[in-house]
């Protein structure tokens, strides 16, 4: 386990959301499908089809997650941004996965439903808005040490 978390400190929790949310709608949700899919019958058509968009859509956000999770700590951004960007996705993730799950599972999707997406999609708006003004800001500040340092270096020639 260690290993698994080295060098990893802010992305930990994306780490473990995205595996936990795999599993439950990875393997749990999976189970039906794989069943109604080998030709058993646990699912009528409609849910069938619900079950497959949930079960998709919550896998891509386990593995955004999880990603985000090994690759947020490598960055060159300040950490208030890291954790800007880390619990934006991870609420995201669980209102777009757990969330989607359980207004299915209440049957409560098409009241909720365009409040979660609403949601959903601002914390990706938000994160991905930081994440990529973090990463200008960085370039920035490199191509103007890179350029004090050239005129230095021309100027002691």
């Amino acid at each position: 386990m260690k290993t698994l978390f080295a060098n990893v400190d802010v992305g930990r929790k994306n780490m473990v959301f995205g595996v936990i949310l795999f599993l439950l709608i990875g393997v749990l949700a999976g189970i039906p499908l794989t069943i109604d899919f080998l030709g058993g019958s646990l699912l009528a058509s409609d849910q069938y089809q619900m079950w497959k968009v949930v079960h998709g859509y919550g896998v891509f956000l386990a593995f955004i997650n999880y990603f985000l999770g090994t690759t947020i700590d490598r960055l060159d951004v300040p950490n208030s941004h890291k954790e800007i960007v880390s619990w934006s996705f991870l609420v995201a993730g669980v209102i777009g996965g757990a969330g989607r799950m359980i207004l299915v599972l209440m049957s409560s999707l098409d009241v909720f439903g365009m409040v979660a997406s609403l949601a959903e999609t601002m914390l990706f708006v938000l994160g991905t808005i930081v994440f990529v003004r973090g990463q200008i800001q960085e370039k920035a500040s490199r191509r103007s040490e890179s350029t004090s340092q050239a005129q230095h270096y021309s100027r002691a020639r």
